[in-house]
């Protein structure tokens, strides 16, 4: 890995190559996003330098998005979702359009503004559903219909997220390790086992739990095994197993260390703090829930931040509509206002012309009459 990275610094210095978009590079920084997201960031930050090709600068731009969605850095993920909005202005590719779409239907959903992210999703449904069978199709269809499932499980509609989320995994199993698939397999199955914790079935719930720890350990995705093991810990912990979701918990701290995810170190220090209360340990349950109450409380600093900034975003794009809207407005009034004076010209005229036509017919009765007088 380090003497790829070398290649690519040395190269940069020297001017040899004007892109250092590498394939292989592109996977292992794809692969890091789980299990050590600062590295994925170095690794593309190289890449895209002096990079000029829209398609590969719309992999990159995805790729530093998902890695700092990986830390929850939201505000930061927006700004590359951003880029790639910008650069799909010019984009004619059906398949860019919908990679583009899909990760800002992710970063949307991640921050919570469900109805944007359906709005996101439809569209790029429809593009998608027309596009030719392959894998491509096959995979997208999968996470838009994941996606769906993880807006229905916000919103506490666990059915309907069960089925949503089934029919993602469906997808994804049917292309492999296509673009990541299987380490997004493990967060399908993940979020499977809270629909079923949530609706109290605990056994289904684990049999997730453990299927979603298997398949991040097989591509090496530890903040996904560490996630994994935190969804089972806490489903023992509803079982009242006590001690067993504390040894799990472990593992997820270890497992978590590179990540520096809030959302799961929040949810690690609350299942220790609950577990060690249930057991009435009462000097690890007060070390264990001030680090949760701290970390709960800079998950929702950095949430709010990126909550105010998608809402400036948002209140961007709506003024441009509104503009837009008035532009065509104008066009519109323009153009009913210029149909309205011609037809007004064009019957004035017909009654200019009818005014002087019976005047003259006036006068040649006139004179007939004073001819037969």
């Amino acid at each position: 890995m380090k003497r790829y990275i070398f290649i690519l610094i040395i190269f940069s210095f020297t001017g040899i190559f004007r892109s250092q978009y590498n394939e292989q590079l592109y996977k292992k920084a794809l692969s890091d996003i789980y299990q050590d997201p600062d590295n994925s960031q170095k690794i593309t930050q190289l890449m895209l330098k002096n990079e000029k090709n829209p398609d590969n600068l719309i992999k990159l731009y995805k790729l530093m998005s998902h890695s700092y969605i990986s830390k929850r850095e939201f505000d930061k993920s927006l700004d590359w979702v951003l880029k790639m909005k910008e650069l799909s202005k010019n984009v004619t590719n059906p398949e860019q359009k919908v990679k583009i779409l899909n990760a800002t239907s992710i970063q949307y959903q991640q921050m919570g503004l469900n109805s944007k992210t359906l709005e996101i999703l439809d569209e790029s449904y429809q593009i998608c559903s027309q596009l030719p069978d392959g894998k491509f199709r096959t995979y997208y269809l999968g996470l838009n219909s994941a996606l769906r499932g993880l807006v229905y499980k916000s919103q506490d509609n666990n059915e309907l997220a069960l089925e949503k989320l089934l029919i993602g995994l469906e997808y994804l199993k049917k292309v492999g390790n296509y673009d990541n698939a299987i380490a997004n397999s493990s967060v399908f199955l993940y979020n499977i086992g809270y629909c079923y914790f949530y609706l109290k079935r605990y056994n289904e719930a684990e049999k997730y739990f453990r299927q979603s720890a298997e398949v991040a350990r097989s591509v090496k995705a530890e903040s996904l095994e560490a996630f994994a093991y935190k969804g089972l810990s806490e489903n023992f912990t509803a079982l009242g197993k006590h001690q067993e979701a504390i040894e799990l918990l472990k593992k997820s701290v270890n497992l978590s260390k590179k990540v520096g995810d809030l959302v799961l170190s929040e949810g690690i220090y609350k299942g220790f703090s609950d577990n060690y209360l249930a057991l009435q340990d009462w000097n690890n349950y007060e070390v264990y829930n001030k680090l949760y109450i701290e970390t709960k409380f800079a998950r929702e600093q950095s949430e709010l931040a990126s909550l105010n900034k998608s809402i400036d975003v948002l209140n961007q794009e709506n003024n441009r509509k509104i503009e837009e809207q008035k532009s065509r407005l104008k066009i519109i009034l323009f153009i009913i206002i210029a149909i309205s004076s011609a037809v007004f010209i064009w019957f004035l005229i017909k009654f200019i012309s009818h005014k002087k036509r019976n005047k003259l017919l006036s006068e040649k009765l006139n004179q007939i009459n004073k001819i037969t007088t």
